[in-house]
């Protein structure tokens, strides 16, 4: 199992995107310090899964390592604060395939051959189908979620179970806990595919981020394929890149509505030299280039992370959706288990 300073990265600057849609509060920890406030004002472009353009991006410099974006659906969200630098993505032909995992009904228990995807050969997978230690992966822990989060990332709220990860967000005893874990110690790439196919819970205030973080520790870049809260159906894609320094470090950031987060999807993203690339249910749903970051997309060899929190309607995401009097409820069950049948990367064939 990883150091704590790298295994919980993940809550320190990589959770990551405060944006001005709201705070998931967390973030790998080991970050570089002072990288864990809100950024604000992230460029926000609204698309449909199949790539129609709903809003022009925008890009922002300031703001340091963030929480990822969880938001209710887009009719909720708040004006989108920060100047509009960049211009609007194409719905330019696809990079990502055809292929045949996920489906919105199904149970979990897809395999390796499943996961398979047209022009890509599958250089990692993990189905989940033993305990979590014989995935090498590792867990986040035991510390303070922090940052529009209510209670304390717990180790034992990620496992495995019935050939799925679960990650866990649960009220016990007066307290709220939450789960993280990361494929840190078993593996990270440069550049390449990443294809996870999940299912959410029903419950309101309840976030959650997917990302690509940085091998080296070394923040920014940050690349959050999905994020936002368990019900949708908003689900954001942000890019973070430029300098750890607030007023150097910039983020672009896109969306799109899937209203069926309880059933089985996968989320994924194609991260090349010149565009960044968001995926669901294998088929491109936007695109970030290099034209509109300014340089080339990043290429350090990164690992995937996931993680939760209930949100705290007093604390910094208070004015988007959280945990109705911070405790369980009807809309919110004292229990939140999200599903990870399977994580996979890719290179092209």
């Amino acid at each position: 199992m990883k150091s704590t300073r790298a295994v919980q990265l993940l809550m320190t600057a990589g959770l990551a995107v405060a944006t001005a849609t709201a705070c998931l509060p967390i973030q790998p920890q080991g970050g570089a310090p002072g990288a864990a406030a809100s950024s604000t004002g992230p460029g926000v472009e609204q698309t449909s899964p199949s790539g129609s353009v709903g809003a022009t991006a925008s890009t922002t410099s300031g703001g340091e390592a963030s929480a990822p974006a969880a938001s209710s659906s887009s009719a909720e969200q708040p004006p989108i604060a920060g100047p509009s630098t960049g211009p609007s993505a194409s719905s330019a032909p696809s990079d990502a395939g055809s292929t045949t995992p996920s489906q919105p009904s199904g149970g979990s228990g897809q395999g390796r051959s499943e996961a398979e995807i047209n022009g890509w050969n599958i250089d990692y997978f993990e189905g989940f189908d033993g305990s979590f230690e014989d995935t090498r992966w590792g867990r986040y822990g035991d510390t303070p979620i922090d940052q529009g989060a209510m209670g304390m990332r717990l180790q034992r709220d990620s496992f495995t179970r019935d050939g799925e990860l679960i990650i866990r967000t649960e009220y016990q005893d007066g307290q709220w806990s939450a789960g993280g874990a990361s494929s840190a110690d078993a593996f990270a790439a440069s550049g390449g595919r990443w294809e996870v196919r999940a299912k959410f819970p029903q419950a309101k205030g309840i976030g959650y981020a997917m990302l690509l973080w940085p091998e080296d520790e070394v923040w920014p870049p940050e690349v959050d394929f999905a994020e936002g809260r368990v019900n949708g159906p908003r689900v954001d894609g942000t890019y973070h890149w430029g300098e750890p320094d607030p007023s150097k470090h910039r983020q672009l950031q896109r969306s799109f509505d899937n209203p069926d987060m309880s059933g089985w999807h996968t989320y994924g993203v194609i991260v090349e030299q010149d565009t960044i690339i968001f995926t669901f249910d294998g088929q491109e749903w936007n695109r970030i280039t290099r034209e509109e970051v300014g340089e080339d997309i990043t290429s350090k060899r990164m690992w995937f992370g996931v993680q939760s929190g209930a949100m705290d309607p007093n604390g910094s995401a208070k004015q988007y959706e959280t945990v109705d009097g911070g405790v369980p409820g009807p809309l919110t069950p004292a229990v939140s288990d999200i599903q990870i049948d399977y994580v996979a990367h890719y290179v092209k064939s």
